[in-house]
């Protein structure tokens, strides 16, 4: 990315924060808390992994990928079960890996990424959240999706925690169930794969049975221009309220909290859209940051190669700089 399309999409960012923090105050744009566990000494930032050495891609290691340690560990499973293999032994190796599993995406949960994001809080903090990081331009993608991620699990370990010692190495048989109460650390593929399909399923659905069609790919020039509806299905989108709520049937309750939480949502996407840029571009991403960005912006993973999602994130990023809003891209009729 050429220093003009950074400063392009920098303002796009600084012109979403000033529009939020004019309409809302200053607590409006900053989606992030004071996170209860803090490192009081400034560390420099490690990546942590229980994968496989040769998983840890050296073409992948600078400031546009979050720390290894936001991601789920490596799944060590055994292979497919040989005949005369004692089925109690294998399906025992089945639930030491799971256990294995779960501990060190748990120990990263409520430990690693803590102290990781504790510096990188203060600043946040002390430049005042988004609007700071705009003006002073110190934070890397790495930093935000770290605050992000760290935000996102902190919040679930209490309660995933009882259930793991429930449940034990039985936990993925009641994860399906509660998959919204997991850390983004302890997710299992499957699991991960099925709440993609998920919000696919729930997208196709609204555009086919829930938004109207004199909404879809009319131009939009901002989140106060949405329709109730519109803004619905935009959260659909991106996964702003939850899909067991039947809002087809039932108005979302607390109207404003959603349109708050899309504006916070614009926000973030616009500054990652910067970020992004600022660390060196599509190319730079790893396989797993590359789909968690396309997930973020309700572009479609499944099924796809890593050529078509690096090439559709790239159509986004021209997309923002071209000044078009996220809310045209969301209502558009998807193409793939």
């Amino acid at each position: 990315m050429t220093s003009t399309a950074t400063s392009l999409v920098a303002g796009s960012v600084a012109a979403v924060t000033a529009t939020a923090t004019a309409a809302r105050g200053r607590a409006a744009v900053r989606v992030f808390t004071l996170l209860p566990i803090q490192s009081k000494t400034r560390t420099k930032k490690a990546f942590y992994s229980t994968q496989p050495a040769e998983a840890a891609d050296p073409r992948y290691d600078c400031s546009i990928n979050a720390p290894l340690s936001t991601l789920p560990a490596h799944l060590d499973l055994p292979p497919p079960r040989k005949p005369g293999e004692s089925v109690f032994s294998y399906y025992f190796k089945i639930g030491k890996g799971y256990l294995s599993f779960y501990k060190t995406g748990l120990k990263n949960a409520a430990w690693v990424n803590p102290r990781l994001a504790g510096p990188v809080m203060s600043r946040w903090r002390d430049d005042r959240g988004y609007a700071g990081i705009v003006q002073n331009k110190w934070i890397t993608r790495s930093d935000l999706q770290l605050l992000k991620r760290n935000q996102h699990d902190f919040r679930r370990i209490p309660l995933f925690a009882v259930l793991f010692t429930i449940c034990g190495e039985f936990t993925p048989f009641v994860v399906a169930l509660f998959s919204n109460i997991v850390p983004i650390t302890c997710r299992i593929p499957s699991q991960i794969q099925s709440d993609r399909r998920w919000r696919e399923n729930q997208i196709k659905a609204s555009f086919e049975a829930f938004l109207p069609s004199t909404s879809i790919n009319r131009p939009v020039e901002g989140l106060d221009k949405l329709t109730w509806k519109e803004k619905v299905h935009c959260s659909t989108v991106v996964g702003r309220h939850s899909g067991l709520w039947p809002s087809r049937i039932l108005p979302l309750p607390f109207g404003f909290v959603l349109h708050k939480r899309l504006n916070r949502y614009e926000v973030y996407i616009a500054t990652d859209d910067l970020l992004i840029a600022k660390g060196g571009g599509v190319m730079k991403l790893s396989p797993p940051e590359l789909e968690i960005a396309c997930v973020d912006r309700g572009i479609k993973v499944l099924d796809k190669s890593e050529q078509q999602l690096r090439a559709d994130l790239q159509r986004w990023l021209t997309d923002s700089k071209k000044g078009v809003t996220i809310w045209e891209r969301w209502l558009a009729l998807p193409t793939s």
